[in-house]
């Protein structure tokens, strides 16, 4: 299963931990595992300030974490990412689970 912890403080997600693996199908045919990866490193692309956060990533593990107050463009990046997962999550409780701190 693959673990998403995000934090907030208020409405502003400050911190994203993605962590597991899906095992929904065997490597390279698991359409959660790609769904999920699609999702990060797009969210990951799409933000605009990257200097503002702390990126550490491995097999099967990505933490995102804001340095300092981010951007309104990419405070909504990260919602975004959130909203895209929970939809996932949704379909394949099994396979993802979100926990907000």
């Amino acid at each position: 299963m693959i673990e998403i912890k995000i934090k907030k403080d208020a409405d502003k997600i400050y911190a994203l931990t993605s962590k597991g693996h899906a095992n929904y199908a065997d490597k390279g045919k698991d359409i959660v595992c790609s769904a999920v990866s699609a999702i990060l490193i797009g969210g990951l692309n799409a933000i605009k300030n990257i200097d503002d956060f702390k990126i550490i990533k491995d097999d099967g593990y990505l933490e995102i974490l804001a340095n300092k107050n981010i951007s309104k463009d990419d405070q909504i990046v990260f919602y975004t990412i959130y909203i895209q997962l929970k939809t996932i999550e949704e379909s394949y409780p099994k396979n993802l689970k979100i926990i907000i701190e």
